[in-house]
């Protein structure tokens, strides 16, 4: 157990001096008001040195479905006094924002920032990091008690790259998200709650030299009854150091290495090192094993190599960095391959035939090119369990296409008006995960699930069930998530192809979001 000693709190500050404390290189604040009770946010500071490992920075902003003060308690023998924390606040129920957002449930107690302001010339995105904490820990996860932070610009929710999307206590909890989450029930940690994630972030589409609107804050789900919070770091609301999000796929007992910087935004005057991996400070050589088992190592270059457990499963975790004095906080999601399941009709030449069916040569009818030959058929049987578990599309879930069921990375074709406006092409790629809205579109568990790939010469668009949806693209996941045997009938069809990279074979043929992306355009 450690004492309980109390963060210093500025609970008069204004919306004005809450959003300045929090925006920081590459955006201008121009506006900001503050909706909840005024004991519910705060601005707090000494937060390394009084409560370590569970802020997300020395200074920042707290926003309360409680009071903002019983984040933390004065107790000389222990942090976590009760498991029930509830204190009153009068904020505002069943906020429109915060209903649409709760699966369906009132919210309560809402707490929330709005905040008008400019990003700089040629900034396109920015970062936020925060933590969420909360005493519905860890009885309520998985209830209807899902007390949740929300993130809007300009009235479009900002989704988590991790789960499901959502920042709260049904997606990151001791059982799902678990290695973004930390327990308290035993006064590890300096907090009055009973749980609360590691750093974690949202990158934030914004137009720039324009004003634009940020919503955040935090809600009571379902009743009004335990404390739950968010710290929002100092300087973090920024243009100037982006970790952007990394896809990894894994095969089990397998290695990898990544590097981690290379899609990161970097408009900074040095260069970004490698200071974090998920919460724990790290130097070259150090190793830092998951929750989940997997092990991540910082190499000298500052990529990073995984080494797989002997699970088939999907798991995120985070990284920090650091440039010329910013740090920024992203995720690494590491995935399993996209692929049909059988008895899915695929349009050929001679009619719609089901994919287990299908023998190299078949002429397969694609969107862009006509027909063409299957170069290569794969097949492996995995459990249905977890992020392993089929997503099954239903009939005219997407159009006009009958019910079809596919592994969580298979890419499906999209097309509408927001996508023009989001990403300059009406026609994209998003992963069958992504599109899950546990109505038309399910994640099933359950049982054994065989998974086939099928490859041409160049990546396509062809039919599946009616839906336009990608033939497999092999890239840098070739050698990690087939058999040796698979991988050397790839390469002897496409010697080009190197297996370790996925060069020599060509380009996606349409482009294909991220998961915070893909989650903006169905949203």
């Amino acid at each position: 157990m450690v004492q309980g000693v109390e963060l210093n709190y500025q609970t008069n500050a204004t919306a004005l001096q809450m959003a300045n404390t929090i925006f920081g290189d590459g955006v201008t604040v121009v506006g900001a008001s503050y909706v909840g009770d005024n004991r519910a946010s705060a601005i707090y500071s000494q937060g390394d040195t009084i409560s370590p490992g569970v802020v997300p920075s020395d200074t920042g902003v707290i926003l309360s479905t409680g009071q903002a003060r019983a984040f933390t308690t004065v107790n000389s023998t222990q942090s976590n006094v009760s498991n029930s924390t509830t204190t009153a606040n009068f904020g505002p129920n069943g906020d429109p924002f915060f209903n649409s957002i709760s699966n369906g449930q009132q919210t309560f107690d809402a707490s929330y920032l709005n905040i008008d302001f400019i990003p700089d010339a040629g900034v396109d995105f920015i970062t936020m990091e925060f933590v969420f904490s909360s005493d519905e820990y860890p009885e309520f996860a998985g209830s209807i008690y899902n007390d949740l932070v929300g993130v809007w610009i300009d009235g479009n929710q900002v989704p988590l790259a991790a789960g499901n999307g959502d920042i709260s206590v049904g997606n990151i909890n001791q059982s799902g998200g678990i290695n973004l989450f930390n327990s308290n029930t035993n006064d590890q940690f300096n907090t009055e709650m009973d749980g609360f994630t590691v750093s974690m972030s949202v990158t934030i589409p914004v137009t720039p030299g324009v004003v634009n609107s940020l919503r955040v804050g935090v809600a009571d789900v379902a009743d009004n009854q335990y404390d739950s919070n968010l710290l929002i770091a100092a300087d973090s609301v920024q243009a100037a150091l982006i970790a952007v999000e990394d896809q990894v796929l894994l095969r089990p007992g397998t290695q990898k290495t990544v590097n981690i910087l290379g899609n990161d935004i970097n408009n900074t005057a040095g260069s970004a090192i490698v200071t974090e991996i998920n919460g724990n400070a790290v130097v070259p050589g150090d190793t830092v094993t998951l929750t989940t088992g997997q092990t991540v190592t910082l190499n000298a270059d500052y990529t990073i190599t995984l080494l797989g457990n002997s699970e088939s499963e999907d798991v995120a975790f985070t990284y920090g960095i650091e440039a010329d004095g910013e740090e920024a906080v992203g995720f690494v999601i590491v995935d399993t391959i996209p692929c049909f399941t059988p008895g899915t009709l695929i349009r050929t030449v001679s009619g719609k035939r089901p994919v287990d069916h299908l023998r190299i040569g078949d002429l397969v009818h694609t969107r862009d090119a006509g027909l063409q030959p299957v170069r290569w058929i794969g097949r492996r049987r995995v459990r249905a369990e977890g992020p392993m578990a089929p997503i099954r599309i239903g009939a005219n879930a997407l159009g006009e296409h009958d019910t079809l069921t596919v592994s969580p990375l298979h890419r499906i074709l999209v097309r509408n008006a927001t996508a023009e406006l989001l990403y300059g092409t009406h026609e994209l790629l998003v992963a069958a995960r992504d599109l899950v809205d546990d109505r038309k579109i399910r994640r099933i568990e359950g049982g054994w699930v065989e998974y086939i790939h099928i490859l041409f010469d160049e990546h396509h668009v062809i039919w599946s069930a009616g839906l336009e949806s990608e033939s497999f693209l092999p890239g840098p996941q070739t050698a990690h998530c087939f058999e040796a045997e698979m991988v050397a009938e790839i390469t002897s069809i496409f010697p080009e192809l190197d297996p370790a990279t996925g060069e020599g074979y060509g380009p996606s043929v349409r482009p294909a979001l991220k998961p915070y992306e893909a989650r903006l355009l169905v949203a």
